[in-house]
């Protein structure tokens, strides 16, 4: 590569990086006008805010959007509407959502009652570190509902919840007999009856802000370091425009702006590149400027490796190993959902 077309992917990725950064500042500012908006209950503004922003593919508003009309406030009742939202910011990777998502389905409100696709997303979500959903798959593990009957799982989860502070989880456990408790982690909780509170624009922001689990250590085999550079064959046979975002990534993350550096590459493996898949597979399974989540990076990861990436196939085993067999079924499920273009990109 000339030192002029160095020069000129350099000035693109610092565009882009610019130009992306507005954006969330722009939309930011919107989310936060609907979340004032709420706190005073004028729950018709926060509805027409949030389901704009909704429609630009931000998945908190997604998820708030479907709980205003869940409930009816600002906006006619529409639960089907609310199912329908709902599962596409959980599938789009917010864990709060999964947990609704798993609410609806259990209940058949919205939907068709299904306990085990409840299962599978409250699964998922207690994968990602969410404390409410923790308790309520050991209340189906204890039951015997969705999945089969297993108290031994049941007291796992519970008590993962208790150590990240949860007191609901606390006192279940405290119930059974069990005197102390160490805590390990602050709380991961969230209400999921009260419309998202975080503010924030983008995918990769709303997967950071959700809770998520002590990201894991595979000591056991050396980590790749998202910051290494690419190679100069796969840098060649990328287009220009992947090579500048992908540049810009890099400019963000030897910046520690981890959140731009997964905002931006996820825009490129949206579009199917298999680098950009890989290292978007990593920051999930790494927690690394997003919240972590091994269904996401089990995702990404097969992604790339359906690409035949020489990389992706060793780090998808391992992120294998970590999962469920319904966290595995769902993550199967994503692989094939359809990750958009650029046009739906933060």
């Amino acid at each position: 590569m000339t030192t002029v077309l160095r020069f000129a992917v350099f000035l693109a990725a610092l565009l882009v990086s610019g130009c992306v950064t507005n954006v969330v500042s722009e939309k930011a500012s919107r989310f936060d006008d609907g979340t004032a908006a709420y706190d005073v209950g004028d729950y018709a503004t926060a509805y027409r805010i949030w389901s704009e922003l909704a429609r630009e593919d931000d998945l908190a508003a997604m998820r708030n959007t479907a709980q205003l009309l869940r409930q009816g406030k600002g906006v006619a009742r529409n639960p089907n509407e609310a199912f329908r939202l709902y599962r596409e910011a959980a599938e789009k990777g917010l864990v709060t959502a999964m947990a609704n998502v798993g609410e609806m389905y259990l209940a058949g409100e919205g939907t068709e009652k299904n306990p085990q696709a409840a299962a599978a997303w409250y699964a998922r979500a207690a994968a990602a570190g969410l404390s409410i959903a923790q308790v309520k798959m050991a209340e189906l593990y204890e039951q015997g509902i969705g999945v089969e009957r297993d108290p031994t799982r049941a007291r796992a989860l519970l008590e993962r919840a208790a150590r990240n502070g949860y007191a609901p989880a606390q006192a279940r456990l405290k119930a059974m007999g069990v005197s102390e408790i160490v805590e390990e982690e602050p709380a991961k909780s969230a209400n999921t009856d009260q419309p998202w509170q975080g503010g924030g624009v983008t995918n990769a922001e709303r997967a950071m802000r959700a809770p998520s689990s002590t990201p894991a250590s595979p000591s056991s085999r050396p980590r790749m370091s998202l910051g290494d550079p690419m190679s100069q064959e796969v840098a060649t046979r990328m287009s220009a425009n992947d090579q500048a975002q992908m540049h810009a990534g890099f400019v963000a993350f030897a910046g520690q702006n981890k959140r731009l550096a997964f905002v931006t590459w996820q825009s490129v493996a949206r579009r199917g590149n298999s680098e950009a898949q890989l290292r978007v597979g990593l920051m999930y399974e790494y927690g690394e400027g997003v919240g972590q989540d091994m269904i996401e990076a089990y995702r990404w990861l097969r992604l790339a490796a359906n690409q035949n990436h020489p990389r992706a196939q060793s780090e998808l085993s391992f992120v294998t190993a970590q999962l469920a067999p319904a966290e595995r079924a769902i993550a199967e499920s994503l692989v094939r959902t359809p990750t958009g273009d650029s046009t739906n990109a933060p």
